[in-house]
């Protein structure tokens, strides 16, 4: 009797606590909404505008941060892609950024840079030669590369600086064709300065690093991976040997491109001996995200870098990419060492000089994969409750409110790729939310 007493008494506390915590977190949440309510920002439009003093509280609250990195929570969406082009052009008219760079490799930006800055061609086709093969279709892509290069044509003229575009992925996004495409790229490079030498290690990859499905993932044959392994050192040797003759058939700036391209074929050679099949569980992936990302922050440091003592840099990535936090959620529940994003690094590398906006929405329209419903508590039924279909919201602030302030602190599920779940602390991981309440299909050429 005492025994079923002592048992009945123990469910009955851990029911009091369980109640008890609930009531605290709804406190939170509620606390939190309500000052979400009261601080945010409507916005008027995704789609560049002519009046943009709906975005002047961004300019207060980026202020003097060098480098601001905005996340998309799935690719191939118009609202996105539509803001992160108006964003990028009031970042460069009102605030001085001078470049953007994206989820896209660099190897293939090379390509894109060469157009932007006065090169032969178009924007179509520096679109489909300049960004990763997932990227390169959608119109907004193109119209950002467009307007870049009718910016610079007149920016001397008007007294400003060019701007510049950088891929920041591992080339082909860590595809098993990457490595063809960076050592192509090398070569062509080289052949301007030493064509003999360039034929020459061209002679000696043969079929090795060609013809890969450009779609797959996974490690190389054990034979291509040192044939890779063997030209990077082979081009990066001869590059030094002919840098007077590669400077005087380019310039400084395409000889440092080129240098670093071999460095993000570097990063390649090292995440692709531990990149799994797409069918591998996620203990399997983590250790190839990791790698990932740290040559996505690796990328942004060298653009920012390049950019100068005055440069300012726009960051568009996923929010898998840019969010600081190591990934979690229930895809990486049984994963023991958890990946680190680009965003945790770049964090640490540039702390308050880095600031981080993460775009969510709460539905999809239009054939995008159909958003999950949403879940109390999450950010996104917390930002929807608000009630502005279209808003900007700077949660700094909210550290200053005690209540709103255990909100932040806690473990909030957002949806990755609207259809999966992350687990982030919005304290550190994000320094303000653009919420979009439905998303579209982004513009493709044949739509």
């Amino acid at each position: 009797m005492k025994l079923r007493f002592l048992a009945t008494a123990a469910r009955s506390g851990l029911i009091a606590i369980v109640l008890v915590y609930s009531g605290v977190a709804h406190c939170g949440e509620d606390a939190f909404a309500k000052w979400a309510a009261t601080h945010a920002l409507p916005v008027t439009k995704v789609e560049s505008a002519s009046n943009d003093s709906d975005l002047l509280p961004l300019e207060s609250a980026i202020v003097t941060a060098r480098i601001v990195a905005l996340g998309e929570p799935m690719h191939g969406a118009h609202e996105p892609l539509a803001f992160r082009n108006r964003l990028f052009r009031f970042l460069v008219e009102r605030m001085g950024f001078t470049a953007i760079a994206l989820e896209s490799g660099f190897t293939e930006s090379i390509s894109a840079r060469s157009f932007i800055e006065g090169g032969e061609g178009d924007a179509e086709t520096a679109a489909r030669t300049g960004l990763s093969s997932w990227a390169n279709r959608y119109l907004e892509n193109r119209e950002l590369i467009q307007w870049m290069r009718d910016y610079n044509a007149t920016a001397s003229s008007a007294g400003h600086r060019r701007i510049r575009l950088y891929g920041i992925d591992i080339t082909a996004g860590g595809r098993k064709n990457g490595p063809w495409l960076a050592i192509d790229s090398a070569l062509t490079f080289l052949s301007r300065g030493d064509p003999m030498a360039a034929q020459k290690i061209r002679h000696s990859l043969s079929d090795s690093l060609s013809g890969i499905d450009a779609r797959e993932f996974g490690s190389l044959p054990e034979a291509a991976q040192a044939v890779f392994d063997t030209s990077i050192k082979a081009i990066a040797k001869a590059m030094r040997m002919s840098r007077k003759s590669l400077i005087a058939h380019s310039s400084e700036e395409e000889y440092r491109w080129a240098l670093h391209n071999l460095d993000v074929a570097r990063q390649l050679a090292k995440c692709l001996p531990i990149t799994p099949s797409p069918k591998a569980d996620m203990n399997a992936w983590a250790r190839a995200m990791t790698c990932r990302d740290s040559g996505m922050a690796e990328n942004v440091q060298w653009a920012f870098e390049n950019e100068g003592r005055q440069g300012r840099l726009l960051v568009f990535a996923h929010n898998g990419h840019v969010m600081s936090a190591k990934e979690d959620g229930r895809r990486m529940a049984n994963v023991r060492e958890k990946p680190s994003t680009m965003g945790l690094n770049l964090r640490r590398a540039y702390g308050k000089d880095l600031y981080i906006i993460a775009m969510v929405c709460a539905t999809t329209s239009g054939g995008l994969l159909t958003a999950k419903p949403l879940e109390e508590g999450s950010i996104e039924s917390t930002l929807a409750g608000v009630g502005l279909p279209l808003m900007f919201l700077d949660v700094r602030m909210a550290r200053q409110n005690k209540e709103a302030l255990t909100w932040l602190s806690t473990r909030r599920s957002v949806n990755a790729n609207v259809s999966s779940q992350s687990l982030i602390t919005l304290s550190s991981a994000v320094d303000a939310f653009l919420f979009v309440n439905t998303l579209t299909p982004a513009i493709q050429k044949s739509d």
